[in-house]
């Protein structure tokens, strides 16, 4: 990696994580404009650092990389819509989340791994529906006011399961490297903030913890999957 390489990474984590520190305190004030600027501002950060690594390493149209910038795009398109509507963002974010699955496994293979190699994230990714799905449908989650969320959340919350937990796997069986590490620690940070949104959509409705924690781990999680885009392997 070039000096020159290492000194725009770290402007980038230096600003993009100041902005997320902001967005603790606009996305709790109550002024949808501050809030809005905010979130699109870092959106536009991670979508802007990654389609910038894409051609500058010259991964290619015809990369796999570029199914990953796709899933990168969804998740960008996501945090605006969301801002208007939690149907229209969530449904972007699922799309996003299904082609970021479908990146991961074309990445384990690239990387001379087969699916016998990590098919055990299915019964981590099953644990951990079984679980939320037991309290979703149990009653411990209120969706009273949101009745159509019982069913409509459920796709959403697999989506981003599933490429969550292969990212688990993917730390014990991807080559160590840059790319892998930071690949598969933002996508499990993506998963977990999905989670503490269910938290805070439908139990923990006024926590203004639970809700910087969702977006914390989102931001920080979405970050890395840009940073990875900085290395071929």
């Amino acid at each position: 990696m070039t000096t020159a390489m290492t000194i725009y990474m770290a402007a980038f984590v230096c600003i993009y994580v100041a902005i997320t520190i902001s967005y603790f305190f606009s996305e709790t004030s109550g002024n949808f404009k501050r809030r809005a600027v905010n979130k699109i501002g870092l959106a536009a950060l991670f979508l802007c650092y990654s389609i910038f690594e894409f051609f500058h390493l010259g991964y290619g149209f015809a990369s796999i990389q570029f199914i990953c910038l796709i899933g990168v795009f969804f998740a960008f398109l996501g945090d605006v819509l969301l801002l208007w509507s939690f149907t229209k963002g969530g449904i972007s974010f699922g799309v996003g989340n299904f082609i970021l699955f479908a990146y991961e496994l074309q990445y384990f293979a690239a990387n001379g791994l087969s699916f016998k190699d990590y098919w055990w994230f299915i019964i981590i990714c099953a644990a951990m529906l079984i679980t939320w799905g037991y309290l979703w449908y149990g009653g411990w989650y209120d969706y009273s006011k949101k009745p159509a969320m019982k069913w409509a959340f459920a796709p959403y919350i697999i989506s981003v399961t599933l490429h969550g937990t292969l990212s688990i796997a993917g730390l014990f069986v991807l080559p160590f490297s840059a790319k892998s590490i930071l690949l598969c620690c933002g996508l499990i940070l993506f998963m977990i903030s999905d989670y503490f949104i269910s938290l805070h959509k439908f139990k923990y409705t006024e926590s203004k913890a639970i809700l910087r924690l969702n977006s914390g781990t989102y931001f920080i999680g979405l970050m890395l999957v840009a940073l990875s885009f900085s290395f071929f392997n």
